[in-house]
C-alpha cells in the first residue's frame, strides 16, 4: 500500500473533508477522493459515512487511525537528517496564552532568534490555535493543560496561580483568556459572591485597572504550591510532529524560557 495514500488517510480522519484535506495536502479535492476510493476498496470498509457535520470515520477507521499515524510518524523520523541545525530554519509559528505573551514573549522570541536567523511569528493563543497545531501551521503552543483533540501532544511545563490584588473599594475585573474561561468563573471557586462588571481580554489593561479596581494576578510557578486559581501549562504541538527534530528542539527551548521566567519572576 501506497505510503502517499496512508498520509492521504490520516490527513483526511483529522479534517473530517476532502475539501480540507485538500486544502491541508496542497492537492485537488478530486485527487483526495480518488485515494480514498483506492484505500475504500483495497481495506473492504467504507472508512468514513457522509453526514451533516461531514466525514464521520467508521469504527474500523478509528481503530487503525492512531497505528497508522504512529508508523508514519516513525518513517518520517528515521527518514530525517541525523543532523539537525535551527540555523537551517525558514519560519517558526509559535503561540501564547494570555498573559504568557507579555511574561516571557520577549524572552521567547530573543532565545529563538540566539539559535536561528529564521522568521518568528509569536501569536496569542485563540480556539483555532488547536487547529492549527493539527494542519502544521503552528509549531508549537504553550497554553492550559487541559482535555484537547486527540490528535494534539501535551507536556505539563509549569502552574499558574492567580491571587487577588488590587483596589477592593473598586469594581472587580476578569480577564477573558481565549481558549480557558471565556464561559467559565474559575474565580467562583474561592468566592461565590464575586460578579465581574468589567471584562476586558487584554493583560495589560487588567494591569492598569488595578489602581482603581481588582482582580486576579497570574503568576507562573514550578508547582501548584499557590492554591487560589491554580491552572497547569502545558507546551502542546502536533502528536504526529512531536518526535520531529525542529519541535523537539522548539519544545526544550520553550520550556527553558518558561522556567527562566519563574525563576525571575
Amino acid at each position: 500500500m501506497d505510503l502517499n495514500a496512508l498520509n492521504v488517510f490520516i490527513t483526511l480522519y483529522r479534517a473530517g473533508s476532502t475539501q480540507r484535506a485538500a486544502k491541508q495536502l496542497g492537492r485537488s479535492q478530486s485527487f483526495v477522493s480518488k485515494i480514498l476510493a483506492q484505500l475504500r476498496e483495497e481495506l473492504s470498509d467504507p472508512l468514513f459515512i457522509r453526514t451533516a457535520n461531514g466525514l464521520h470515520p467508521t469504527s474500523y477507521a478509528d481503530k487503525i487511525a492512531p497505528k497508522i499515524q504512529c508508523s508514519i510518524e516513525q518513517i518520517n523520523l528515521a527518514l530525517e537528517p541525523e543532523y539537525f541545525d535551527p540555523k537551517n530554519l525558514q519560519y517558526i509559528t509559535v503561540h501564547l496564552g494570555e498573559p504568557l505573551m507579555v511574561m516571557m514573549g520577549k524572552d521567547l522570541i530573543n532565545a529563538i532568534r540566539a539559535e536561528t536567523d529564521a522568521v518568528i511569528e509569536l501569536r496569542q493563543w485563540r480556539k483555532t490555535s488547536n487547529e492549527g497545531l493539527i494542519d502544521g501551521s503552528i509549531d508549537i503552543g504553550i497554553q492550559t493543560l487541559r482535555d484537547r483533540p486527540q490528535q494534539l501532544y501535551q507536556k505539563k511545563v509549569a502552574s499558574g496561580y492567580g491571587s487577588l490584588t488590587g483596589n477592593k473599594n473598586g469594581e472587580f475585573v476578569k480577564l477573558i483568556v481565549d481558549d480557558l474561561n471565556e464561559y467559565v468563573e474559575l474565580f467562583r471557586a474561592v468566592d461565590e459572591k464575586l460578579t465581574p462588571t468589567i471584562l476586558v481580554d487584554n493583560y495589560t489593561v487588567q494591569q492598569q485597572l488595578f489602581a482603581d479596581n481588582y482582580s486576579y494576578r497570574f503568576k507562573l510557578e514550578s508547582d501548584d504550591s499557590h492554591k487560589d486559581i491554580a491552572v497547569d501549562l502545558a507546551i502542546i504541538c502536533s502528536a504526529a510532529r512531536r518526535h520531529e527534530a525542529k519541535i523537539s528542539w522548539l519544545s526544550e527551548l520553550c520550556q527553558r524560557v518558561t522556567l527562566q521566567s519563574i525563576a525571575n519572576s
